[in-house]
């Protein structure tokens, strides 16, 4: 994966980890987009503050080893040269073998009264990126996550605010084979299996 990666967009870095957490935040709205999504393995702090930010937690008991590329802002294009939609990054297991699976994450740092206003969004974006992925052969039969993260929103259970109904989430499964886990905490069972914490 990585290497595939690497080969069609060269200008991609990827952090890697063992941690038996792992955190992903985004600092746009924070920063005034001074940072971005950034790959930490401790509980970054919200800038000039001591306050722990609000991220999405990646559990790793096993301490797999698990690499993260964030995306660049404008490093897909479609023909014409102009950025398409993509959520924030992908992660997945460095372990090299075809039948691993891979997480897509989209990630709204925003208060949770806003969630509405982006629902649909997210999912287009994992969407778009997952379709990129596969236009250029970088995954071809692996098990895809799509996961959408409100870290702010203290419930971590909004599954009836991003999907209408359960029949929504089947269909959208049934379309574009993505498993779609609306959380803030995710559970790495092996290089295969990812579950939502509730």
């Amino acid at each position: 994966m990585k290497n595939k990666l690497q080969a069609i967009y060269p200008q991609s870095v990827f952090c890697c980890s063992t941690a038996s957490r792992l955190y992903i935040t985004d600092f746009t709205e924070r920063t005034g987009s001074n940072r971005k999504v950034e790959f930490h393995e401790t509980v970054p702090q919200i800038p000039n503050s001591t306050t722990d930010m609000d991220c999405l937690i990646l559990e790793n008991s096993s301490q797999l080893a698990v690499v993260c590329n964030i995306f660049n802002d404008n490093q897909f294009k479609d023909n014409n040269g102009d950025d398409l939609s993509h959520c924030e990054c992908v992660f997945f297991p460095e372990n090299e073998h075809k039948n691993v699976s891979l997480a897509f994450v989209e990630i709204k740092d925003c208060k949770s009264k806003n969630i509405s206003v982006y629902k649909d969004k997210v999912k287009t974006q994992i969407i778009s990126t997952v379709q990129i992925f596969r236009n250029k052969g970088i995954i071809e039969k692996q098990r895809v996550y799509g996961i959408i993260s409100f870290p702010r929103k203290n419930k971590v259970s909004f599954n009836q605010t991003i999907f209408d109904d359960a029949t929504e989430y089947k269909k959208l499964h049934q379309k574009y084979k993505i498993r779609f886990l609306p959380t803030n905490c995710v559970s790495i069972i092996d290089e295969k299996k990812l579950i939502a914490k509730l």
